[in-house]
């Protein structure tokens, strides 16, 4: 890093206090390679580990170093400021908007060099994100039902190796939720079954929140997941960062949910005391999932260069066999309890199989 920069703060050092841009860029380096800048007038930047530790009980110290450009107005935020910021509209819209870019910019970062993964690394991922998604799906029925069966599953498939790889992928990905959504209700909006709620690269400043029914999720015409806890937050950065839809989405069955729009945040967050704060702590741990997932890339990409040279390959074949082995005897007993118990609502479930 040249003179010409201010050092806020480095990798690992402790999280004692946020900052505000007055106006300038910060450059925020992952890596010695993957960086990124944040640019623009008063802007509130080290948010992450600060919501992570204090808000989210997570130990942790700085993820990135963060130097600021020559000629850059920085100054610090105290930590117990920064938190009882959170709850004032301006602060939080502030700091959720920053987070927002984090996520979008550490996760085109995360992209690219996942890209470079060769064939088995990547699949040997796929299977392991299949793995926690399906062990995941069977908590939420056992949180509803309560079925001993369930939990059964649960206890036996969720706390393997292929499990926590899974998890580790998909933690950056964890929706926004907020907890009660009643004083929202105007902003009630029902669609019948098979109705567009919004279509992919659609350009508007809405987010939604689901109340109840299930949303189907598509990209590029493929069915992806499918949204059905109530208080799930969809479409967060189209309102915070004016970005084009990622998906559709469509309804599967009755659907309500709460639409809100740019110019009524300022409202929804009166009525919702914690709506921004919720916002802002999930992106907060999706960047910090993020930067793991890119040292953990890293680190597998060096590995199978050292792999190459010394075992031909061999390892990552065997990795491949054995996540591909695994996600198959979690299929097979949990099609063999679905058809013994007749849990139809499991199907979708099975279909994905």
């Amino acid at each position: 890093m040249s003179g010409n920069y201010i050092k806020l703060y480095a990798a690992t050092a402790p999280a004692n206090s946020a900052f505000f841009l007055r106006e300038g860029s910060v450059y925020f380096y992952v890596s010695n390679v993957d960086k990124y800048a944040i640019t623009g007038r008063n802007l509130i930047i080290g948010s992450t580990e600060i919501i992570m530790k204090h808000l989210l009980d997570t130990d942790t110290d700085r993820i990135e170093t963060a130097a600021a450009s020559s000629g850059s107005e920085v100054k610090k935020i105290p930590v117990d400021k920064f938190l009882d910021g959170l709850h004032t509209y301006s602060f939080a819209l502030n700091a959720a908007m920053v987070l927002a870019k984090q996520v979008l910019l550490t996760g085109d970062i995360l992209q690219k060099n996942m890209s470079t993964l060769e064939g088995e690394e990547n699949k040997t991922r796929e299977y392991a994100v299949a793995y926690y998604t399906i062990v995941s799906r069977l908590q939420s029925e056992y949180d509803k039902r309560r079925l001993p069966w369930l939990k059964a599953l649960v206890d036996e498939f969720g706390e393997t190796l292929a499990f926590k790889k899974g998890e580790a992928y998909c933690k950056s990905s964890e929706p926004v939720r907020i907890s009660a959504v009643a004083a929202l209700s105007d902003r009630d909006v029902e669609f019948q079954r098979g109705s567009v709620i919004c279509e992919e690269q659609s350009a508007d400043d809405e987010m939604y929140i689901l109340k109840s029914g299930s949303v189907d999720v598509f990209i590029r015409g493929s069915r992806i997941s499918t949204i059905d806890e109530p208080g799930t937050v969809i479409g967060e950065s189209s309102i915070l960062l004016g970005q084009k839809r990622a998906a559709t989405l469509k309804a599967k069955n009755r659907v309500i949910i709460t639409r809100i729009k740019k110019e009524d945040l300022k409202d929804v967050a009166e009525k919702q005391k914690d709506f921004l704060a919720n916002i802002a702590m999930t992106l907060a741990k999706r960047h910090y999932f993020n930067v793991a997932r890119i040292e953990n890339v890293n680190k597998t990409l060096a590995e199978q260069a050292i792999d190459r040279e010394i075992m031909g390959g061999d390892k990552r074949a065997i990795l491949l066999r054995r996540a591909h082995h695994d996600l198959n005897a979690l299929k097979d007993r949990v099609e063999e309890q679905v058809r013994e118990k007749k849990a139809e609502f499991l199907g979708d479930l099975m279909d994905s199989f």
